[in-house]
């Protein structure tokens, strides 16, 4: 088998993760991001079939890409091993961001799990700092995809 699919496969998981999370951003948050009742009481009859957790999937298939992709690199090459480690301490803060700091918000604003009442001012508080957070998570998450693109790209020039 190449070793290449490993590295191939990574990256466009890396891919999807990004482009997901620009989605997020650009189309699903940007309807809720002022932090009002009404738009995130309407936010929470769009999640009636699925929950925002539903996107781990996505992250957890590229923690396991990232765990396994230096493994199979790891006596062939320094260089792809070290930018695939890098790729993978970037999901690793990803996942440790994104479960300190957004399930929280997400919790309490009730996207899955219980629905309580919601205070206005804590609210709008709670979706601005998802908001401008969730910057900084999807530039951990643009790392790891530049990451994992060098490695490839380092696998053919070796």
């Amino acid at each position: 088998m190449n070793k290449r699919v490993i590295l191939w496969t990574n990256l466009t998981i890396w891919y999807f993760l990004c482009v997901g999370m620009v989605f997020d951003m650009m189309i699903v948050a940007a309807n809720w991001k002022g932090g009002d009742l009404e738009s995130v009481k309407c936010l929470r009859t769009f999640f009636h079939v699925s929950e925002p957790g539903d996107y781990f999937m996505i992250k957890f298939a590229v923690l396991f890409l990232a765990i396994i992709s230096p493994i199979v690199y790891w006596r062939t090459s320094k260089p792809i091993r070290n930018l695939l480690l890098i790729a993978l301490a970037v999901i690793f803060a990803d996942i440790a961001f994104t479960i300190i700091h957004f399930l929280p918000i997400n919790e309490y604003v009730g996207w899955y799990g219980e629905k309580t009442e919601l205070d206005p001012v804590k609210l709008k508080e709670m979706c601005q700092s998802w908001w401008n957070y969730n910057f900084l998570r999807i530039a951990l998450d643009f790392v790891g995809l530049i990451v994992s693109g060098l490695a490839l790209h380092k696998s053919y020039k070796s």
